[in-house]
């Protein structure tokens, strides 16, 4: 299946499409693009914030870290025996380092065989049942792995679909991209605040 096949296009007439500036003189989909990813961008840097904190004051201590499922292979097997802080960071450093990585996979998946839009909501779905999965501190390891595939399915796709609300030629597509990082740079600042 090629990349065309996987994602139709969208059957807007060419008026509508110069039309449609429901959203700061946009399509009104920029808004919701843009709202979307600073979600994503807000709690990615949130977690990123508390993440360790976390760990180290109440996941990792000897009474607690036992409930964690897998986490006691991985500490035998793949961190050679870590333990408190040092285990926190690496835990940490392989979240965000696949975090960057998946992307990368999730843009091939959705080019072969899912679609920019198929991807890109279940990254939204898997993200949130991540998210949801945090509550339970024995699921922490299978929130962690549902957050990495939720963002690499999502974060690949999403600056696509930016593009795709605009036709060949549109001036406003450039200012588009400014308004959607715009709203991505607001998050990553809000994120750390928000967290004290």
């Amino acid at each position: 299946m090629t990349a065309a096949e996987a994602t139709p296009e969208l059957d807007f007439p060419e008026e509508a499409a110069r039309e449609d500036r429901a959203f700061l003189g946009h399509p009104k989909g920029l808004g919701y693009l843009s709202f979307v990813e600073g979600c994503e961008r807000f709690s990615y840097y949130s977690m990123q914030t508390l993440l360790v904190l976390y760990m180290v004051k109440y996941l990792l201590l000897p009474e607690n870290v036992g409930n964690v499922i897998g986490l006691s292979w991985l500490r035998g097997n793949y961190y050679a025996g870590l333990e408190g802080q040092p285990l926190a960071s690496a835990i940490f450093g392989d979240y965000t380092s696949l975090v960057y990585l998946t992307p990368i996979l999730g843009g091939i998946a959705a080019d072969r065989w899912l679609g920019r839009r198929a991807a890109l909501i279940a990254g939204a779905v898997i993200m949130s049942i991540g998210h949801f999965l945090m509550a339970f501190e024995g699921l922490f390891l299978f929130a962690l792995v549902s957050l990495v595939i939720g963002v690499g399915l999502f974060k690949g796709n999403i600056a696509s679909q930016v593009g795709e609300l605009y036709k060949p030629g549109d001036l406003r597509r450039a200012m588009a991209f400014q308004i959607f990082y715009i709203a991505i740079n607001v998050s990553v600042i809000a994120a750390p605040v928000w967290s004290w």
